[in-house]
């Protein structure tokens, strides 16, 4: 009669089909006989291997959530040493230079002809280029992991080799534990932040792979992977810049250059076109509320963020006190969605001023929200007036207060004391541009990160997307 644990020594050699390894493997954990014979089997394999080739160094016990592998080695070396050494000096003149087995590559997948992982992984086995295709169902399952080669990989404390192979596969548990058993190195800290990458934990993946590079600034996998965790996070610009970073390395196969090109294209036209997307819909929006067509209910409810966008274009274009005062209500129903009264109060504040002076100043600061273009002189006679909201506005058009130290303090100033968080967010991204322009990548980097944090806080009631 056959029953599961007549496959034992199949599923030890690796002939089981894929279906009857997962089967075999919920068996394993549930019958102490199987688990027994299993560990004998390895143990028979390793300890000739050892007496065959030298035996290794004995490592550190693994952490408890690790599949040990040397303790019952221990146990059963009184029984089996002396068999494994017979053999061994039975051979010694043909294996006395034998170096330990190299793994073969299918325990790193190389024979497949994509990779499903979209981090790249330090170690040389699981970093060959193939084209990249994303994960479909449970890789592990497809590709169970050979036992035999994964114990020998522990023998020669290959931990790093040894969570390779897990994530490949999908196993991040077990990867991230035998990370742990590796020495500290920047391949470590690369591998542990595509461990946090597969998480979506981008700041967490964004500090190791600073670690890394500070260890080796050229690393290519910690660049493509800061790449894939600055995209997580949403700073394409930055994400575009580490993609080009790996791509202009020397040295590397090919394929990674093309890919890290094509990386890098992907992350521009991505920023530009949610930057064309965001300024279409604040337009359509802004023409929806002046001209009186705007269902402001549905507005408030289905996009806040892009009508308190337009709503500050509103009140900027507007001529008149009457048509100010038109756009309270809509203050209103936004102001309640962030519990405060900000928006209701620049209205009013706004409606307040001297037409006679704001109206011609708010019509060329239309052609600006229509068209894009800055009527001659304009920012000039803004920078001057007393309508600094309309100023502001225009900073943020042209982007003048992250290359003017003056016109950025104006703008903080302003943001500071209309205490709209949104206007401070804005405040602190053109900080972060300031920064970047004047070659401090580093701090720039740290303020968005910052700000976005701040941003994410009021889930959709602002635009983070727009903070880069």
């Amino acid at each position: 009669m056959t029953t599961p644990c007549t496959n034992l020594h199949l599923f030890v050699d690796g002939e089981l089909s894929a279906p009857d390894a997962e089967v075999f493997r919920q068996h394993l954990g549930r019958c102490p006989e199987c688990e027994a014979g299993l560990r004998e089997l390895l143990q028979l394999e390793l300890l000739a291997s050892r007496a065959l080739g030298g035996s290794a160094s004995v490592a550190e016990p693994p952490p408890a959530k690790v599949t040990p592998l040397r303790p019952w080695m221990q146990r059963m070396s009184r029984t089996v040493v002396p068999v494994a050494l017979a053999a061994g000096l039975a051979a010694v003149g043909v294996f006395r230079l034998q170096t330990q087995p190299e793994a073969p590559t299918d325990v790193w997948l190389a024979g497949a002809d994509v990779r499903t992982l979209e981090a790249r992984l330090s170690h040389p086995m699981a970093d060959r280029f193939r084209p990249y295709e994303p994960m479909r169902g449970t890789s592990g399952t497809a590709n169970p992991l050979p036992l035999r080669p994964l114990a020998e990989l522990e023998e020669q404390q290959d931990f790093r080799g040894i969570a390779a192979a897990y994530a490949l596969r999908g196993d991040w548990q077990q990867a991230e534990s035998f990370l742990a058993r590796a020495p500290a190195s920047a391949d470590r800290d690369n591998d542990r932040a595509v461990v946090a990458l597969s998480g979506q934990r981008w700041e967490e993946a964004l500090n190791l792979l600073g670690g890394a590079l500070r260890q080796e600034p050229r690393h290519a996998q910690a660049l493509w992977n800061r790449g894939l965790a600055l995209r997580g996070l949403g700073l394409l610009k930055q994400a575009e810049a580490s993609f080009r970073d790996v791509a202009s390395l020397p040295g590397q196969a090919a394929g990674w250059t093309v890919a890290a090109e094509k990386r890098a294209d992907e992350m521009r036209a991505l920023r530009d076109a949610e930057a064309a997307r965001w300024k279409r819909q604040v337009r359509e929006t802004w023409t929806q509320l002046t001209e009186k067509t705007a269902d402001a209910a549905y507005l408030v409810r289905q996009h806040p963020a892009v009508t308190r966008a337009a709503l500050y274009e509103a009140v900027r274009t507007a001529t008149s006190v009457d048509a100010v005062a038109s756009l309270l209500p809509l203050a209103s129903a936004l102001d309640r969605l962030g519990e405060g009264t900000v928006l209701q109060d620049y209205v009013r504040d706004a409606a307040s001023r001297d037409f006679k002076v704001r109206a011609p100043l708010a019509e060329d600061y239309a052609q600006l929200v229509k068209e894009g273009a800055l009527v001659p002189g304009l920012l000039e006679r803004l920078r001057v007036s007393q309508e600094t909201d309309l100023y502001v506005g225009a900073l943020l058009h042209t982007g003048e207060a992250a290359r003017d130290a003056e016109s950025l303090k104006a703008l903080q100033r302003y943001a500071h004391g209309s205490r709209d968080p949104w206007l401070n967010l804005l405040a602190e991204r053109e900080r972060a541009r300031s920064e970047e322009a004047s070659g401090r990548a580093a701090n720039a980097e740290h303020l968005l990160l910052a700000t976005l944090r701040t941003c994410g806080a009021y889930n959709t009631l602002f635009p983070c997307a727009e903070i880069n």
